[in-house]
């Protein structure tokens, strides 16, 4: 007998991994838009999908109340066993989907990234333009004299962390402690930027974390779990993701796109899983002629510049200004609006992008590839050979008060170029300002929606302010059946990247169409 007990313990031991229990602890994404991020625990192994960043909306303060981390922003918080996992799967470069891995990794995580190529190019460039580095806690350093000059013109100062910088600088001033640069900013009265250098030195350090996949290739993550990535359709790259063990499959979906996305067409309809986490941003509604919206965003951008008017789009660096800049040069191929208006995008985050779109088209020209799975963008795409219209430039301007069409991020109107350039574009009555992309109510852009004055305006708005959804890279309810069609009405679904009032109507929706298991997915709660 002494000897059958721990036969059968390691009998027990064995049928336990054979037979998977998986379990999902949402830590981002529940009851709210933002933060996407899951751990997937499988038997004591543990996984990430996604690690991003909670934007400053309305709808997190709900999440704030009932986070069990006591320090109220959640940006900084990294739970143990997010740092302890094995690996992480990143569905796709948003910042509210990738934003905090720089944190993560500082704070002690190990493990391999898998993601797309694209998903990974283009994570890497919005980390090297200053994204995500200023939620860790470090010894800034920076020059004692470019620190004067600051005082006395307001100017900005770089914040340096690596030492490859110091031998750059003749004198050399340091903060006493770890701190988070808003708070060093605070101290020093200045305002601080990130050392650029400091930026692409540490992305490269990050870069070796990532394995690329194709889509629709299964991976051998451990014994104990496969993945497959399926094509989104959100932006390039994107991807929703199939966990398997044993015979149980777990579907995040990521972002999905609209299926009316001109880079990426449509998603992929995933195979019959036995839990959903999908993404339910726009889901509560049923999205109005598409076509008809275009044509409206077509025919005001015509009559503003016929008018002798500048057309300011605020627009989100990655992905919504490619696409915008992608639509002037269709309109222009067309001759719907002439070529001899200059347009201007002064985002240095979002020219890094469109750069690296456009070094995409050109090496797959170069190469003279036929499709694969590894591509960014539809066919339709490629043989344009450009996606920027004739006399683009990427590049800062002084004068604004020549007529042009002004491309600057972001959209909300809250940083970067948006913000500087927000006082000067509203109070301008020579300008027409197209908002093409979802803003927080809260946001400058949201007020001023709302007939409402942000908080840098002095004046009153003389510039003409008009919002567009034509460029949606999220699916309504229609698309969201689209994507369940393959899976049996009775599977778990949980409703993620969404508020509580439209995860309600999501879920009385899908109820009405016949699914019994739907429900909200919760911050902090362990889900089977």
């Amino acid at each position: 007998m002494k000897k059958i007990f721990p036969l059968l313990f390691i009998l027990l031991a064995a049928l336990s991994q054979l037979f998977a229990d998986i379990s999902v602890t949402p830590y981002g994404a529940a009851e709210t838009v933002s933060g996407s991020c899951f751990l997937l625990d499988l038997n004591s192994e543990k996984f990430i999908v996604d690690c991003g960043l909670f934007m400053p909306d309305a709808q997190n303060q709900s999440i704030k109340n009932s986070n069990p981390v006591e320090d109220s922003n959640l940006n900084l918080q990294i739970p143990k066993d997010l740092i302890n996992a094995k690996a992480l799967f990143l569905t796709h470069a948003h910042l509210d989907h990738s934003g905090r891995i720089p944190l993560l990794i500082h704070k002690g995580f190990k493990g391999k990234i898998y993601s797309t190529r694209a998903t990974k190019d283009l994570t890497l460039t919005l980390f090297k333009e200053r994204n995500g580095f200023d939620l860790i806690k470090r010894k800034w350093f920076w020059s004692e004299s470019q620190y004067e000059k600051a005082q006395e013109k307001s100017r900005t100062v770089a914040a340096h962390w690596r030492q490859e910088c110091k031998r750059n600088i003749k004198a050399i001033d340091y903060s006493k402690d770890e701190i988070l640069l808003k708070d060093l900013e605070k101290n020093r009265g200045v305002k601080f930027l990130l050392c650029k250098n400091c930026c692409e030195i540490e992305a490269e350090e990050i870069s070796e974390s990532f394995i690329t996949v194709k889509y629709d290739e299964e991976i051998k993550v451990t014994d104990s779990l496969k993945i497959k990535f399926i094509n989104a359709g959100h932006i390039p790259g994107s991807a929703s993701i199939i966990c398997s063990a044993d015979q149980e499959k777990v579907l995040f979906s990521g972002d999905l796109g609209s299926g009316h996305s001109k880079f990426n067409g449509e998603f992929e309809i995933p195979e019959p899983v036995d839990l959903v986490f999908m993404e339910a941003t726009y889901g509560g509604k049923v999205t109005s002629n598409i076509s008809r919206e275009y044509n409206l965003f077509r025919k005001d951008l015509k009559n503003a510049l016929e008018s002798g008017k500048t057309v300011w789009i605020p627009a989100f660096a990655l992905n919504r200004t490619q696409e915008i800049l992608y639509e002037l040069k269709l309109m222009q191929d067309d001759g719907y609006i002439s070529t001899k208006v200059p347009i201007y995008s002064v985002s240095p985050s979002a020219n890094a992008v469109t750069s690296l779109y456009q070094k995409e088209i050109l090496s797959k020209e170069e190469e003279s590839q036929e499709y694969s799975e590894d591509d960014w963008f539809l066919d339709s795409v490629y043989q344009e050979k450009s996606i920027l219209p004739e006399n683009t430039r990427l590049q800062m301007i002084k004068n604004y008060k020549m007529q042009m069409i002004l491309f600057s991020a972001s959209g909300d109107m809250d940083k970067g170029k948006s913000e500087q350039l927000a006082p000067i574009m509203l109070s301008d009555k020579n300008v027409f300002v197209m908002i093409a992309n979802y803003v927080s109510p809260t946001s400058s852009a949201g007020l001023i929606l709302q007939n409402k004055k942000p908080y840098f305006l002095i004046k009153k708005i003389a510039a003409k302010v008009k919002k567009y959804n034509v460029f949606s890279d999220h699916a309504d309810f229609e698309m969201l059946q689209k994507w369940l069609s393959k899976q049996d009405k009775n599977v778990k679904i949980y409703v993620i990247h969404s508020d509580k009032k439209n995860t309600s109507q999501v879920i009385d929706l899908l109820h009405h169409k016949g699914w019994t298991k739907v429900n909200g997915a919760k911050f902090g709660e362990t889900l089977h």
